[in-house]
């Protein structure tokens, strides 16, 4: 069954790419549609129809530039696919003619090839410094295919590893691979996926459920949506393997409903698939049985926490339970339930594709694989970046990210968004990896870097931070729900000239209490930012406290010197 529908792809595949046709892309994301990608396609739609019946256009994902958003993907006769940047609406008419009518591929424009030399002047897009570090294995097909074109997923190798699981492998098996390639859950707690799965094989008889963690609320993380966005089989292809493997008949996607374009593309390819008999009953006619339901949702950060996650599943407020007991034992509807997050789900077809072998390879000891970057702020280059795990940090920030725009210079990176924490520039001489950053108080968590220049305000920013968690915690425990208001009106405080010597121990005192009494991890990790923000930058606290100055001028209430 599914080789026919692989031989029909590829012969789909090969009609879109015969060397007659002239081939247009534009990356459309959420991001790239502020930034007038969709003005883009419709200017381009609207200059080549009934011109030249040759040209193929169409949208597909976007490539993770956000800092070269409208990006366009130009393939002709005998050349080598051209990725562009920043063609935005006005561009395109002349654009268009140069290109279609001259020849002239304009390497003023030109982001790079993606071939393996360079083309008319233009370099290889691999080897652009923003490019050159990274390792893209989730990301590989970004930019490449339209998101919710089946067949073109399946020509490019979706669903060969869900075909190789159901055919050849028991579902102790597809634990096992997992297991031993490293994966460990990248929503920021690191747990070794496969052995979190093989709890579910211990589970009850009856009804199994996974749940899948979408809920990326983090201010500056934005890699989950991303995959939603720009490859959604892959997400649905590496949920079937995994329900195969622990047994479970039924999988929720918990997405927020206010990320419109990634519940759009999501339901399209989920029903595609419904439409081919990947979902549903007798899988492949392997007789594995499986229904997936997109849960979306309202904003609740709370809702990453897993516990909070499955009572908005079913239908109640968002708010953690206590455990015991684990999701594995009672879960959602007190059933066993498994929750991963949905990076890493997005992982098991290239394990299962590559080898546990293979994949262990990439990245450390601790931690195998890529990391998937969220990069914003003050950064030259934001957007998503794939990177083996390890890569020094410098790297990350001066080459992938471009350093600082602008005249300034790097002051900081607040990482692991609002639980996470703050680190100097002095400490970026680093890998950047799971547990060597978590070492230095500011953990890497689902992949948000937030690059901040030396025009930043520490005091400012963590209390504008402190202020996102205070509104966000769900007030079900005592020490979070004060704790969280406390430290906003200390630093609030310290922001206005009505600081004090003694708040500093009163933070600690607060952070202290949230850390032991918090229910979940949101009032167990809001001190973080905070205490490493402290310990870097103590003399900027104590000039907010003691000499009343803001140096950057950030805040109102004080000198300015």
């Amino acid at each position: 069954m599914f080789e026919e529908i692989k031989q029909e792809s590829i012969k789909y595949w090969e009609s879109l790419n015969d060397s007659s046709n002239i081939r247009i892309s534009v990356g459309i994301s959420s991001t790239s549609i502020s930034l007038g990608a969709g003005r883009t396609l419709s200017k381009i739609r609207k200059n080549v129809e009934g011109k030249y019946p040759n040209i193929i256009v169409s949208e597909v994902g976007d490539i993770g530039f956000s800092w070269a958003d409208p990006v366009v993907h130009v393939s002709l006769p005998d050349s080598p696919t051209v990725i562009y940047g920043n063609i935005t609406e006005d561009k395109v008419p002349v654009f268009l003619d140069k290109l279609l009518n001259n020849l002239d591929f304009q390497p003023e424009l030109a982001l790079g090839v993606d071939s393996d030399t360079s083309f008319s002047g233009i370099p290889v897009l691999n080897e652009q410094p923003w490019m050159k570090n990274q390792k893209r294995v989730i990301m590989q097909n970004f930019g490449k295919i339209e998101p919710t074109d089946f067949q073109q997923y399946v020509a490019n190798g979706g669903f060969q590893a869900l075909d190789k699981v159901l055919s050849n492998m028991s579902s102790e098996d597809v634990i096992t691979e997992v297991r031993d390639s490293g994966l460990k859950g990248r929503g920021g707690a690191l747990f070794p996926t496969g052995v979190k799965w093989g709890f579910m094989l211990n589970a009850t008889e009856g009804d199994k459920y996974l749940a899948i963690n979408g809920e990326e609320g983090d201010p500056g993380a934005f890699t989950d949506v991303s995959i939603v966005e720009n490859d959604p089989y892959r997400l649905l292809e590496g949920i079937l393997i995994a329900s195969y493997a622990m047994g479970c008949n039924k999988s929720y996607i918990h997405i927020r409903a206010e990320y419109q374009l990634a519940v759009k593309r999501l339901t399209e390819a989920l029903s595609n698939l419904e439409n081919v008999g990947f979902t549903g009953v007798d899988i492949m006619g392997s007789g594995f049985n499986h229904e997936i339901e997109i849960e979306a949702t309202g904003h609740a950060y709370i809702c990453g926490e897993e516990t909070a996650l499955m009572e908005s599943v079913e239908g109640k407020r968002g708010a953690p339970r206590p455990r015991p007991p684990f999701p594995a034992g009672y879960g959602i509807f007190g059933r066993p339930t498994n929750i991963n997050n949905v990076k890493t789900i997005a992982y098991v077809p290239s394990i299962i594709n590559l080898g546990s072998d293979a994949f262990k390879n990439i990245g450390t000891e601790n931690a195998s694989g890529t990391a998937l970057l969220s990069l914003s702020g003050h950064a030259k280059y934001n957007g998503i970046a794939e990177i083996p795990v390890g890569l020094n940090l410098n790297d990350v920030i001066q080459e992938i990210a471009g350093g600082i725009k602008g005249d300034g210079k790097l002051k900081a990176l607040q990482c692991g968004g609002p639980l996470g924490g703050i680190m100097p520039a002095s400490e970026l001489d680093m890998p950047t990896e799971f547990q060597e950053m978590s070492g230095k108080g500011s953990p890497l968590g689902s992949g948000g870097i937030m690059i901040l220049s030396d025009d930043t305000c520490i005091v400012d920013l963590v209390k504008n931070i402190a202020e996102f968690n205070e509104e966000e915690s769900c007030g079900k425990c005592f020490p979070c729900r004060k704790g969280t208001t406390h430290i906003v009106q200390i630093l609030k405080g310290m922001t206005e000239g009505f600081g004090d010597i003694k708040d500093f121990q009163k933070l600690e005192n607060i952070g202290n209490s949230m850390i032991a009494g918090s229910l979940c991890g949101l009032g167990q990790l809001a001190p973080g930012v905070l205490n490493s923000a402290v310990k870097y930058f103590s003399t900027e606290f104590k000039e907010h406290v003691v000499d009343k100055i803001c140096k950057t001028g950030s805040c109102l209430g004080l000198n300015k010197i």
